[in-house]
């Protein structure tokens, strides 16, 4: 989403561009109405199957790049950025989300420790992926003229380890227009609904969030609010983590499984709820419910990366299951309260994270590399 924003405004703004995609093995997301709506919005677009390593499609990349000649380009992340590396056609943009290593460091670290032989040897192999992973990491941001970050932390924690000039940038999203209603239980028409996601229901983050919503928040909820008042939808690809299958079948949960686009499911809620319990990247469903104007419960590891939110202005922000629970609770049964702050996020989301102020940001400061080089040539 953040790569298409980009995209639209580079064209808005009259700009020639051409989208380099690397394409791997059983993609789920190679599929042709993709690439149909990348050409119909009026970009060029490349495709480079990437079935092996990078070091072997690095050449097809340098022949494709060769032969566009471009002004400058902006590297989404760390497999293109890896693909990349040693290939100087034009200056560079990097741009990168989570750190390489995190998420393998955060599976290994909500493992329950099991003393074997094989998790000690599992173990090791994560501290030392991740200790090469931190290297190579600062690295490949240092090949490139210019890079940033997704995420505020995340990038002064790059530039601690010497990525010069990591700066933080706020993600566009595209404007979806004002949100049709502001829920449907804030007009009286039915339960409660909370949106959980949308998400990868696989994803480390995601399955530590659910963790914490089964075991600790839930309860609660049916406790307080009765199960006839109110419906979780959870909303995103995979399945949930199998020790949760026994939790989650209940009236008061809806699995929705993948909902594209999931636009409907942010204006139909009442609250989203986004309990990741540590800090690894940040949620966009949270930038997303704030342009839909819709209200946000979330736990406060997620503002170190997205220093946008504010407890008690445009999201409720709480630390544990049971406050996270309390704050929905709260939430609930103070349509105003919910109300205001779904406006105070849309505010935000125009503030920071619309096009025409994170995208046009990130043109900028493409345009500035671009007549540097032209510059240094002449």
């Amino acid at each position: 989403m953040t790569c298409w924003a980009v995209m639209r405004q580079l064209l808005d703004e009259g700009h020639r561009v051409t989208v380099v995609a690397l394409r791997y093995p059983d993609d789920a997301f190679a599929e042709a109405w993709r690439e149909q709506a990348v050409r119909a919005a009026g970009a060029a677009l490349v495709v480079v199957p990437a079935p092996c390593e990078t070091a072997q499609v690095r050449p097809r990349l340098r022949e494709e790049l060769e032969t566009l000649r471009a002004d400058v380009s902006f590297v989404y992340h760390w497999d293109t950025l890896a693909a990349v590396c040693g290939v100087h056609t034009e200056p560079r943009l990097a741009a990168v989300g989570d750190p390489w290593h995190l998420p393998l460091l955060r599976q290994w670290q909500t493992t329950r420790p099991r003393v074997s032989r094989g998790y000690l040897a599992w173990s090791g192999g994560v501290l030392r992926t991740a200790l090469r992973r931190r290297r190579a990491m600062v690295e490949l941001l240092d090949d490139c003229e210019a890079s940033a970050c997704f995420q505020a932390r995340e990038a002064a924690w790059l530039r601690e380890r010497g990525a010069r000039g990591c700066e933080y940038l706020p993600s566009p999203l595209l404007d979806p227009g004002p949100p049709r209603n502001a829920g449907l239980a804030e007009r009286g028409e039915g339960k409660l609904r909370i949106l959980l996601g949308p998400a990868n229901l696989g994803g480390t983050a995601t399955k530590a969030g659910l963790r914490v919503f089964a075991k600790e928040i839930l309860p609660r909820l049916e406790a307080e609010l009765g199960g006839e008042s109110f419906e979780v939808h959870v909303v995103g690809e995979r399945e949930p983590p199998k020790e949760l299958a026994r939790l989650l079948p209940r009236p008061t949960v809806v699995l929705r499984g993948r909902v594209e686009p999931a636009d409907d499911e942010f204006r139909a809620a009442d609250l989203q709820l986004v309990p990741t319990p540590f800090r690894i990247g940040i949620r966009l469903r949270i930038v997303s419910a704030f342009s839909f104007g819709c209200c946000v419960v979330a736990h406060t590891s997620e503002r170190e990366n997205l220093p946008e939110l504010e407890d008690g202005c445009n999201a409720l922000l709480a630390s544990s299951g049971a406050d996270l629970a309390a704050a929905v609770i709260r939430a609930a049964r103070d349509p105003q309260l919910r109300r205001r702050l779904g406006d105070s996020g849309r505010r935000t989301y125009e503030q920071h994270f619309h096009p025409s102020v994170a995208a046009a940001r990130i043109v900028v400061r493409l345009a500035s590399l671009a007549a540097g080089n032209r510059q240094a040539a002449s």
